[in-house]
């Protein structure tokens, strides 16, 4: 083991809440500008050929199925919960299916879709090097 390594695997937590946190808020920003009568501009063909007829819809999934996640895997990992791997891990993953969603449900492409997949696939690998030997899902404590 060299002196270094204990400090950079300290620094994990804090570079996955990090990048949690940022998530979280790049996808309230989205979630509110969907909801609130798409006030962030996404062209209205997109909806065409989708289930939605309109932005309020998939503003409200995002906020759930990303923002929030994101937001409560970035407290987990701040406060070193006993949960934390398995809310990053699951928050890392949700990421990642919806901009595999968003493709298949849309069929159109934007230049944000692979930076959020790459920041979705760094909270699953960042999560799984800190929480690298532990159980993703902790044991309850004997009785």
């Amino acid at each position: 083991m060299t002196v270094t390594e204990p400090v950079s695997r300290a620094r994990l937590p804090w570079a996955t809440a990090g990048l949690e946190l940022l998530v979280a808020a790049a996808a309230c920003y989205g979630a509110v500008g969907l909801a609130a009568g798409n006030v962030i501009g996404m062209p209205a063909e997109w909806l065409e050929g989708s289930p939605f007829g309109s932005w309020v819809l998939p503003g409200v999934l995002l906020f759930v199925v990303v923002a929030l996640p994101m937001g409560v895997a970035a407290v987990a990992e701040l406060r070193r919960a006993p949960f934390a791997a398995v809310a990053s891990v699951g928050a890392g993953a949700a990421q990642v299916a919806w901009i595999a969603a968003q493709l298949a449900v849309f069929g159109r492409y934007n230049v944000l879709q692979p930076v959020m997949l790459a920041c979705g696939l760094g909270v699953l690998l960042l999560a799984l090097a800190h929480h690298r030997h532990a159980p993703l899902v902790p044991r309850p404590p004997a009785a």
